[in-house]
């Protein structure tokens, strides 16, 4: 019988060794959609929550990827109504599913928000239902929340409480994105090196080769530009009309050649 049982357990590892290793799952098209909103944003928020009167807070939302490329997560600081104010938020998007899952908590409420949705087909407007409890009301709420990108800088979210068919506006907010400088090593001197060789121009990002968010703007046809760091997908070069940036190394031809 040990003879017998030794022969299975050498034929099953024999089996499992024979195997693929199971495929793990990658970030699809909807996780770069969540890319484009990571970054560091300053943010002006309007509260509708008392009748005739507008609250005001300013904060600083820092946004960032996990590791793995499946999740943004999102930290806010600011004061509100003269308090501190501290939020935390989970955003993503369950393949499965087919549909984008978050979560908000922050230190005014001991309560979670956790959030279903979906997206427009660019990536722009991310729509979430999220369900709750209202302390100060003693009441389950359900939230509409609205995020949407106007631009590589610019961002708004709109906060609703839905109501049976009726949806009341409690919190607006305009985010702008804040642009990192490009620190170079040296200075560059002398004329301009390169020019932009594509027919229709070349897209240009700021504070770094960020393909998952929009660019900052775009060069034209035959702009010159002098050449600062060389890599090799991306460099980053300074244009005749004062701008630094990155643009696809690809996209620029040597003057004279």
């Amino acid at each position: 019988m040990k003879k017998l049982i030794a022969l299975f357990a050498c034929l099953a590892a024999s089996t499992l060794s024979a195997q693929e290793p199971p495929e793990m799952e990658k970030p699809g098209e909807h996780h770069k959609h969540l890319k484009m909103m990571a970054g560091t944003w300053d943010v002006k928020s309007k509260f509708h929550i008392v009748p005739g009167q507008i609250i005001e807070m300013n904060g600083v939302e820092v946004v960032k990827m996990q590791p793995g490329g499946f999740w943004l997560i999102s930290d806010f600081t600011g004061k509100f109504m003269g308090e501190p104010f501290h939020g935390h938020g989970v955003l993503g998007y369950e393949a499965h599913k087919k549909e984008y899952v978050g979560t908000w908590a922050d230190s005014i409420a001991s309560v979670l928000v956790i959030s279903k949705g979906t997206c427009s087909k660019d990536g722009r407007v991310t729509t979430m239902i999220g369900k709750s409890f209202n302390p100060m009301e003693k009441r389950e709420v359900t939230y509409k929340q609205v995020t949407e990108i106007k631009d590589a800088n610019t961002k708004t979210f709109h906060l609703y409480d839905v109501q049976g068919k009726n949806e009341k506006l409690i919190m607006e907010q305009v985010c702008r994105r804040r642009v990192g400088k490009i620190k170079l090593n040296t200075k560059v001197k002398g004329s301009f090196t390169h020019e932009i060789a594509r027919p229709f121009g070349a897209v240009y990002y700021l504070g770094g080769p960020q393909q998952a968010r929009p660019p900052e703007g775009r060069f034209k046809p035959g702009t010159r530009v002098r050449l600062v760091r060389k890599n090799s997908s991306y460099s980053v070069v300074q244009s005749e009309n004062g701008i630094t940036a990155h643009v696809a190394a690809d996209a620029l031809k040597a003057i004279g050649k």
